[in-house]
Order: structure tokens, then C-alpha cells, then sequence
């Protein structure tokens, strides 16, 4: 059984991260190509949303003993696979993951256009997410 405190720590953080880039929407990449501090401020979110629910899934996969999680997508595919959660969602977290580690460890690489194009979807698929584990 995941431990209630847990789930209800990491969706309350995802939500809170969540919460914070919708206040600046809508945005355009120009917008934020021009505006560093509120590029660093919907980037840092975006990656502490993902983040939580890397490690959320992780925690689920190991609390429910659904195998070992080698990476977060392996960690996705488990929940669908157990079906906790459905696999299109499973899949666009997977990818979700790619882009926090771009992120985190190439940040001049990121294409602004990509990330704003796909943000309502990818914000939707994360609220879903933390929803299928704790509803306050």
C-alpha cells in the first residue's frame, strides 16, 4: 500500500508547480524567448512538475511491488501495464521525462516553440496523472 502522506506530498507538489506556469498562460515563444526570467521561472516548474510525477511513479512501482523502474519511462509503463493508469497517458510521460532531462542537463538545446505548442496538453497529462493516485 503507497504510504497516504506520500501521494498526497508529491500530488500537492505537481499541482502547486502546475499552478504556477497556468498563471503566465497564455505565452507565445517569443514571449518567452525574450523574457529569460520568465522562461527560468515556467522551465523550473515545468521540470519540478515532471520531477514529482518521476517520482511518484517510482514510488508506486516499488510500494506495489510491480517490478523494478530502471528509468521513469520503464516506471510509466509498469502503472500502465498494472493498469493503474492508461498506456497513452503512460507514453506521453514517458516523453515528458526526455524533456525534464532536457531540461536539466542541456538547457540550450530547448526549442521554446516545442515547449509552448505542447504546454496545455503536457500540463493536462500531468494534472491527470497525480489525479489517478490522490484527489484532496
Amino acid at each position: 500500500m503507497v504510504d497516504p502522506d506520500v501521494l498526497r506530498a508529491k500530488t500537492t507538489a505537481v499541482r502547486h508547480h502546475v499552478a504556477r506556469i497556468r498563471r503566465r498562460l497564455p505565452l507565445s515563444a517569443d514571449t518567452l524567448d525574450a523574457d529569460e526570467d520568465l522562461r527560468d521561472i515556467l522551465l523550473l516548474n515545468l521540470q519540478q512538475a515532471i520531477q514529482g510525477c518521476i517520482d511518484l511513479a517510482i514510488h508506486v512501482c516499488a510500494d506495489e511491488n510491480l517490478g523494478p523502474a530502471e528509468n521513469p519511462a520503464a516506471a510509466f509503463a509498469l502503472l500502465a501495464g498494472a493498469g493503474r493508469i492508461p498506456a497513452d497517458l503512460s507514453l506521453r510521460l514517458a516523453s515528458a521525462s526526455g524533456l525534464r532531462n532536457l531540461i536539466v542537463h542541456r538547457y540550450g538545446d530547448l526549442r521554446t516553440s516545442q515547449i509552448v505548442e505542447g504546454l496545455d496538453r503536457d500540463l493536462a497529462d500531468l494534472e491527470r496523472f497525480v489525479a489517478l493516485f490522490w484527489r484532496p
